[in-house]
């Protein structure tokens, strides 16, 4: 002990040491509650995204003469932005829980002209550039920056220039995915593989030019900014894009090129240290990591030189079973559930919760219910032979009607013809469906054939991780710029939730999750802007906070039902929930069908912009 001091003092200093310290946890757990409870409280922000504008911005060849307030020394698309928003209604809702700002689309590579004395022949507009400053200057409103350049055509002219060097384009094991249509409009494949390509350059380039152009605004005026939007939709990619992300499609996914191909041995060899490792967790054999390729040949077409080779959509391991029902005789409004039996054994119970867009065109007396159901079972554990699954509606007071029967084939990697296995048990009394049942199982097939590969899940784990890493790659960009503090989150995909979807096509699973600097900002169509699903999995993945960057029910809703909507989104936690605002002149088609408008009929856009206008006034 040292000299002077007292035992006892020093007893009751670090008592009082530890109890002020107590009572500062204790109030800060206080002041994080109370932050999280008016968290709740807070006005969702409406930042609609303003379509329209890239003529007035400099970024398109105008269709008409500009109006002056667009063009000159000091021209911006502030006015039409004004204008746009002014019809729409005012800035808050009388009840303070909605306020209206809005959503800047800049089209990163619409930036570039052909220039001679430029490197590599383009130059990013500076006319364009000032005007997407000044557009941020002269409208005094919360303005979410939505740096856009996904795979989706703006009609740039630098885009065909870019899509004739593979390099830029995502990879599959036959070569480089083909530009392909959505929507009658040109798709582009960009690679999320590779950041030394000239696609990335020009985003990086794009980037940080509109942010240089925004710095040399006043800082109050930059305070305006409340989000910035990264890149949009970033995802892997494969053939047919429009319709081929379903599990009855052929198995092509990206990225194959040489890059991802390294970059796979790399990550293997940081995961298992030694290809000893490696093969006792595979059950393989290889020499070392170079010998390892990526899983690129679905063995019930391919011939293969290693098993190590298959994949296919069930591959990694899960097969999904699913369909749709409708019961007449189910009260409406109540869902129908779904059993699943695997070997006699009840392995699963789902609700009919899915919109089916497919049913609905093909069967409109069904009306618009939820009727698709879907479980992916993990098959990786089960022994090889012929399994029979059994699918099952739940009727009144729990009796069954014997849906179908499926047979499922665990194919061993010596691929012995499969031995039909003894029931687990009995199934349960079953009748025959009613007639008021409509019904159909989608899958798997009968008979179909499934073999695990451990290395796909691997291989699944190292594409979602490319397209993080690539989503990093900008948010470091813009953490070096004075725009550091504006919060930054992506646009992405949801597939998690749709009945017929194959999600580790996108590979987007990663990149919904917490990472870097990013929030999430996520796209919702359809059944997933109103369904109790989306909250589940919101909760499930513990998401901090989150934006809808792109919002549409696909169906009218009034007034009553759009706000209950936003309410369910401004208690969760959403900061902001854009949808697209692009008036539709008389007399013409709407340039974007999913825009809000009076002159849009489509998925009951008119009836939605409508009730947003309620929404604010009442």
């Amino acid at each position: 002990m040292a000299r002077g001091v007292n035992a006892d003092t020093t007893g009751r200093g670090v008592r009082w040491a530890c109890g002020a310290l107590a009572l500062a946890i204790v109030l800060a757990l206080a002041a994080f509650s109370i932050a999280l409870w008016r968290g709740g409280d807070r006005a969702l922000l409406l930042a609609p995204a303003i379509g329209g504008l890239s003529d007035c911005l400099d970024m398109a060849e105008p269709s008409a003469p500009l109006e002056a307030a667009c063009s000159g020394a000091q021209g911006s698309a502030a006015a039409r932005v004004q204008g746009i928003l002014s019809a729409l209604g005012p800035r808050q809702s009388p009840d303070g829980r909605l306020q209206v700002g809005y959503t800047l689309v800049v089209p990163l590579l619409n930036l570039f002209r052909p220039d001679a004395q430029a490197d590599g022949g383009w130059a990013v507009d500076a006319t364009a550039l000032q005007r997407i400053a000044r557009t941020v200057q002269d409208v005094d409103r919360p303005v979410v920056l939505y740096l856009f350049s996904s795979h989706f055509s703006e009609h740039a002219p630098i885009e065909p220039v870019l899509a004739r060097d593979a390099a830029n384009l995502a990879q599959t094991p036959q070569g480089p995915l083909p530009v392909d249509q959505y929507l009658g409009a040109p798709m582009y494949p960009w690679s999320v593989a590779r950041m030394d390509n000239a696609i990335t350059r020009r985003r990086d380039e794009a980037m940080r030019a509109v942010s240089g152009a925004l710095c040399q605004l006043p800082a109050a005026t930059r305070q305006r900014l409340v989000g910035i939007n990264l890149l949009g939709e970033t995802h892997q990619l494969y053939p047919d894009f429009e319709t081929g992300m379903g599990t009855d499609r052929p198995y092509v996914v990206t990225d194959y090129s040489a890059t991802s191909r390294a970059g796979f041995a790399a990550a293997l060899r940081q995961r298992f240290g030694t290809v000893a490792a490696l093969n006792a967790y595979l059950g393989s054999s290889f020499a070392d990591f170079a010998a390892v390729q990526p899983p690129s040949r679905d063995i019930r077409h391919e011939r293969l030189d290693n098993f190590w080779q298959h994949i296919d959509d069930a591959a990694a391991g899960r097969v999904a079973v699913s369909g749709w029902v409708h019961d007449g005789a189910q009260p409406a409004g109540q869902p129908s559930w779904v059993r699943i039996y695997l070997d006699g054994q009840w392995v699963g119970r789902v609700q009919a919760r899915f919109v089916r867009q497919d049913v609905a065109q093909a069967r409109p007396e069904l009306g618009t219910a939820r009727l698709g159901w879907r479980h992916d079972l993990r098959f990786a554990d089960w022994p090889p032979g012929r399994h029979r699954l059994d699918v099952a509606l739940e009727g009144a007071h729990g009796r069954l009607q014997h849906l179908g029967t499926r047979h499922v084939n665990v194919m061993g990697r010596d691929q012995r013809p499969p031995a039909a296995l003894p029931m687990r048990m009995a199934l349960p009394p079953m009748a025959p469906v009613s007639p008021q049942v409509a019904f159909w199982i989608d899958a798997p097939a009968d008979e179909r054939a499934l073999f695990y590969n451990p290395l796909v899940p691997l291989w699944d784990d190292f594409r979602a991780r490319q397209v993080v890493a690539y989503l990093e790659h900008f948010d470091r960009l813009l953490a070096s710029t004075c725009l550091a503090d504006v919060p930054r989150r992506t646009q992405q995909i949801y597939p998690a939730e749709k009945a017929g979807w194959d999600a580790s096509r996108f590979a987007a699973g990663l990149s919904l999750l917490p990472f870097g600097q990013v929030h999430l900002g996520i796209n919702l169509y359809g059944e997933a802007t109103d369904d109790a699903t989306f909250f589940e999995w919101l909760a499930r993945s513990r998401q901090p906070g989150y934006s809808v960057t792109e919002f549409h029910p696909l169906r009218g809703l009034n007034a009553q039902e759009l706000g209950a909507v936003f309410e369910d989104h401004r208690r969760h936690g959403a900061r902001a929930l854009s949808f697209f605002l692009h008036p539709v002149a008389p007399g013409q088609e709407p340039a974007n069908p999913f825009a809000f408008d009076p002159g849009n009929p489509r998925y009951g856009s008119d009836q939605l912009y409508q009730s947003v206008r309620e929404l604010l006034r009442r």
